[in-house]
């Protein structure tokens, strides 16, 4: 069965491979309490995590890269954003600028190739790239916005005014997502990904593997100011 074919059983449009990302890069959908056990490990994404949707969807849809390549590059990048390039999100298209440059650098660094996509030198338009995806993904109802989400059993309130809101996976789009990865791990498993029509999805889900994996392993707070 074709990527398509999955898609089409739901009457939904086929996902491109930055609407996959942004699906892997949200929340997971957690069922209410006492439906079923959540996992023990949650990774909450905000929705500045997006910014790495549209650069790692060029890398894998442009830049020959090994995962050990990929892992040194977001190891570095992950390294230097959160020790010496915190963002002010105050000026949210100076604060990408200086991400996408420093970005570019490590990639150059790692693999000698730089980011040539002409929206990666407007960060407004490099926002409005993400908002498009989002609603897309909104609109065919894999993604929700949430404001109070139950942590630890207690209601959690997301302030409007805070610039760090978050999206969670609909329980469609947690179906759907299980159901590509599925389907993309049992045709990895045949050697099959490079023939089929999602080798570029089954990059970028490497990709997010190994993104999710060091983030989840880094135990150096944000230090604030």
């Amino acid at each position: 069965m074709s990527l398509e074919q999955l898609i089409n059983e739901r009457n939904e449009a086929i996902l491109k491979v930055d609407e996959y990302g942004l699906l892997c890069m949200t929340t997971a959908y957690i069922p209410p309490e006492g439906e079923v056990e959540p996992s023990s490990e949650v990774l909450y994404t905000s929705k500045q995590a997006y910014m790495w949707v549209p650069i790692l969807s060029y890398i894998v849809e442009n830049v020959e890269i090994s995962e050990e390549d990929m892992k040194i590059f977001l190891e570095m990048s992950l390294d230097s954003l959160t020790t010496h390039h915190r963002t002010r999100w105050s000026n949210r298209a100076e604060a990408l600028e200086g991400m996408l440059e420093m970005l570019n650098s490590m990639l150059f660094y790692t693999t000698r190739k730089k980011l040539e996509d002409p929206i990666f030198e407007y960060a407004s338009l490099f926002g409005g790239s993400i908002e498009d995806i989002l609603e897309r993904l909104e609109g065919l109802g894999l993604v929700e916005e949430h404001y109070v989400e139950p942590m630890g059993g207690k209601q959690v309130a997301m302030m409007g005014f805070v610039p760090f809101g978050y999206t969670k996976r609909t329980r469609l789009g947690e179906e759907l997502y299980a159901k590509l990865n599925s389907l993309m791990l049992f045709y990895a498993q045949k050697n099959l990904v490079e023939d089929s029509d999602f080798k570029i999805h089954y990059r970028f889900y490497r990709a997010w593997e190994i993104f999710k994996g060091i983030v989840m392993k880094m135990d150096k707070p944000l230090e604030k100011k």
